[in-house]
């Protein structure tokens, strides 16, 4: 019970009428009592015969305007509590005549309603508005909701001799009803009920979204009595007022718009829902509503959305938000980067003198900084980070300059680099740029990032980058995204997830700003060979690399034409049959050529482009065919394991001779026998006692049965065999 309810009660039992009206002139004045108390305290007045005494502070509440910020619903409620607590005043029952019109004027029967019902006469009003508005309600004209899911519906007719309705429902038309049932299984509706509008005047609720889009909002909300997830809020509007395909734009502006109505009040955090409030809430209240519940990360963005909204005058609601912030911080709730932002805002807005120690103690709990400032979602934040770990340790900054720029992100390295480029002092990071071309592995986001810098065009502060072929840089970063995704699937830190993240975003997600730059500056040798690489990568998806390939294709056309690779996958289908025992040997090929050998091509090529002059550098020359001989290489064992079938010997027919079959044969030219596995070209030579079905003898032997004799042409001529035995083969051993 409220304050204001409390002393009511007790001058009211006591008829103590100076204090009776001392609580109600303290709460009107306080202007932060509720005003459901105020209708408990006249309805409570009315109950003990006094209803009148409270009819005068009610009173004072209506002429001072206090009401009319009132949601429709609770004004209505008001004005009707007024009018039972002044029951002899005729000009509340006037204003309640003129309410009720403003409701249910629309209705065929309002007047008969006002008359049969006597809402204008007698000093009763308590007893006649029930009455009024049940008669009211089920009119011809009225709306009505359907509990069992029949919709919105209008009653059209009224027969008293009968006792009978006839209401026209959204799924059944002309439903005849009896008159008793009707507030059983209907919920009255007002005309300017969404669902009512939605069903009989859907133009003027597409005006209201345009024009008027928190209005609407506030009639979604007035569907319930209870607050409404944004979920239910978009059933209830997308695709019935506005297209769902313009909900995102649409809603992103309404949500900035509903930050400054007083009427509408959100629950917070991760599950936020929306409802109406009686009358606006003070600012205090409103704060302490908004913060309720919230979680660590969402206080803390909660209160910079409201330091954006609030004036500099009104920072003072924020210090119990500030006092919950703090003590999160000082819990560790928070994960540092955002233990790191909190500290930066109470250091703005309520400092005690400590933060930038604090900040500092963080930093030194971090193996490496850089993961702490890569982590600070802003770029301001970081800045000012940064500046105050150099003030605290500048020595150990000094010392650790390279680790941190090989570690840093894309927001952290440029700040660093306009740093240097401030103190005259870029040779520092020039000397860590050329130690990563030639080496890629040990800082792959750096990598990157000098490779981009190079496809744009930007080598101001990178003078090494002149003169290195961009698509070489273009091929090695696809490589390294390759073998970072593959590392991810085996361990899965932050760093590896920021470092697949940012290369996934720059090489194969839209606009493809850098595959599109590489490509202005390729011949169509250098763009068969990005296409190629890009159909053998295996950790990108399908989807995207037809869209890497669509890319290619438009701007050279012809990149396939004339190439074995082209015709060769366009043209063989066929599978490729091995045993497990092969397709792993092949595999383990693979993954020598992509994470062994490869790397160390690419890192032979930027060690031999940064020797200069790559028209006569024969050392670039070599290292070039090279990795276009292993990127061929891969290419074809890629394809040939897409191809693959696995044989597994135990299900080899024993009655003719199949795939997985171990067959022993007489050679009646010379009368030895010889016992093979038919297995795949992957499994093994004849030396291991394996022969591929693909080779002329084992294409001959498909199909035979024991005792078949059969000539076969081999290099050494045409040779006679005759089938001994056939069994179940074997998977070959590793050696």
């Amino acid at each position: 019970m409220s304050q204001f309810l409390d002393r009511a009660e007790r001058a009211l039992k006591d008829q103590s009428w100076d204090d009776y009206e001392e609580a109600w002139l303290d709460a009107i004045e306080g202007g932060s009592t509720k005003f459901p108390d105020y209708l408990t305290a006249a309805r409570s007045a009315i109950e003990h015969g006094h209803d009148e005494r409270a009819g005068q502070m009610m009173e004072l509440i209506h002429q001072s305007g206090n009401a009319d910020s009132l949601v429709p619903e609770k004004k209505l409620e008001f004005i009707e509590v007024l009018a039972c607590t002044l029951p002899r005043s005729e000009n509340i029952r006037e204003l309640l005549l003129n309410t009720y019109k403003d409701h249910f004027g629309h209705i065929e029967g309002f007047e008969t309603c006002v008359e049969n019902s006597g809402l204008m006469k007698g000093t009763r009003p308590g007893e006649v508005i029930p009455l009024f508005k049940r008669m009211v309600h089920y009119q011809p004209g009225s709306f009505v909701k359907h509990r069992s899911g029949w919709g919105v519906g209008e009653v059209k007719s009224l027969d008293s001799k009968t006792e009978m309705a006839i209401v026209d429902f959204q799924k059944k038309e002309g439903h005849t009803m009896k008159l008793e049932a009707l507030p059983q299984v209907c919920t009255p509706l007002d005309q300017d009920h969404f669902l009512v509008m939605a069903w009989k005047n859907p133009d003027e609720l597409k005006r209201i979204a345009e024009a008027e889009p928190v209005e609407l909002i506030k009639l979604a909300l007035r569907t319930s009595s209870k607050p409404l997830p944004l979920p239910r809020i978009k059933d209830l509007i997308a695709g019935t007022v506005i297209p769902t395909s313009s909900w995102s734009k649409w809603w992103t502006k309404t949500r900035n718009a509903l930050k400054k109505e007083p009427l509408v009040g959100q629950t917070g955090g991760k599950n936020n829902e929306l409802y109406l409030l009686d009358t606006p809430d003070d600012l205090n209240t409103s704060m302490s509503r908004k913060f309720k519940g919230l979680n660590p990360s969402e206080l803390l963005q909660s209160i910079r959305e409201s330091l954006a909204e609030l004036g500099p005058d009104q920072l003072s609601v924020l210090e119990d938000g500030f006092a919950r912030l703090r003590r999160d911080v000082d819990r560790g709730d928070l994960p540092r980067s955002e233990r790191v932002s909190a500290l930066l805002l109470l250091r703005e807005h309520s400092s005690n003198g400590q933060e930038e120690m604090a900040i500092g103690a963080l930093a030194m709990k971090e193996k490496n900084v850089a993961n702490l400032l890569n982590n600070i979602s802003r770029e301001e934040e970081i800045q000012e980070t940064l500046d105050i770990l150099l003030q605290l340790n500048p020595e150990e900054f000094a010392t650790n300059n390279d680790q941190l720029f090989m570690d840093a992100d894309d927001t952290l390295r440029e700040l660093l680099i306009e740093k240097f480029r401030n103190e005259n002092n870029l040779e520092v990071i020039q000397d860590i740029a050329v130690d990563t071309l030639r080496q890629p592995g040990k800082s792959p986001l750096l990598y990157l990032f000098l490779a981009r810098r190079a496809t744009s065009g930007n080598t101001a502060d990178f003078p090494m980058l002149e003169g290195i072929s961009t698509p070489d840089l273009f091929r090695q970063c696809l490589s390294l995204l390759d073998r970072l995704a593959l590392e991810l699937n085996n361990k899965d830190t932050g760093d590896l997830q920021r470092a697949v993240k940012r290369f996934r975003q720059h090489l194969t997600a839209k606009p493809f700003n850098m595959l599109n730059k590489t490509l202005d500056q390729c011949k169509i040798n250098d763009a068969r060979e990005i296409y190629n690489l890009i159909v053998s990568l295996r950790t990108i998806s399908d989807a995207n690399i037809e869209k890497l390939k669509a890319v290619i294709l438009r701007k050279f056309p012809k990149v396939l034409a004339g190439t074995k690779q082209a015709q060769a996958s366009s043209s063989v289908s066929d599978a490729i049959y091995s045993t497990t025992y092969g397709i792993e040997r092949v595999s383990r090929e693979l993954e020598e050529l992509r994470n062994v050998k490869l790397p160390e091509i690419y890192k032979a090529v930027g060690d031999a482009a940064a020797l200069g002059d790559l028209s006569e550098n024969a050392e670039y020359t070599a290292a070039i065919e090279e990795r276009e001989n292993l990127n061929r290489r891969v290419l074809e064992l890629q394809a040939e394991l897409d191809r693959a079938q696995i044989i597994d010997p135990d299900k080899a027919n024993t009655d003719q001779v199949s795939l997985g079959s171990r067959v022993t044969i007489l050679s009646l030219a010379n009368d030895s026998e010889v016992t093979y596995s038919i297995l795949g070209p992957w499994d093994g030579g004849p030396e291991e006692g394996v022969i591929s079905y693909l080779s002329p003898l084992g294409n001959a032997l498909l199909t035979k049965k024991e005792g078949d004799q059969f000539d076969v042409e081999l290099p050494t001529g045409t040779q006679a065999f005759k089938i001994l035995r056939i069994e179940k083969g074997e998977i070959p051993a590793a050696s």
